[in-house]
């Protein structure tokens, strides 16, 4: 190489040094804040798949909590069990009625083309017979 007397091959090797530490120092930092970043996102998947799962607990305890409290002044759980349970059986009677409805034969049909097409021969009859 040829040796410039103003020393721009120096200050282009510092340039060269500068920007390389300069590189480093940004891909340590990038690592650390994406090493943080993961931990933070498993740790709020963490948390928010626990939430349901808490929700439930409390849920069949606040129930157990209400079947032992008419227990006591009904002298068995048996009855009060039945008291709590029968709104659930109701509930569950209802939305199995409904279903039963839904999945009806009947209710296959395609509504909308019969329909249309009665409307169609209405229309073919009334054009025709007038």
């Amino acid at each position: 190489m040829r040796q410039h007397p103003d020393g721009t091959l120096a200050l282009l090797v510092a340039a060269l040094r500068a920007g390389a530490a300069h590189i480093e120092a940004l891909l340590e930092l990038a690592r650390t804040e994406t090493d943080g970043n993961i931990r933070a996102i498993v740790s709020l998947i963490g948390i928010a798949g626990t939430i349901p799962i808490l929700l439930i607990v409390i849920f069949f305890l606040g129930l157990d909590a209400v079947v032992k409290l008419l227990a006591v002044p009904l002298g068995s759980e048996a009855p009060a069990a039945l008291i709590v349970a029968a709104p659930f059986l109701i509930v569950a009677l209802l939305l199995g009625w409904l279903g039963a409805r839904r999945m009806a034969l009947s209710n296959l049909e395609p509504w909308r083309t019969w329909r249309q097409v009665k409307r169609d021969v209405r229309e073919v009859a009334r054009t025709t017979g007038a």
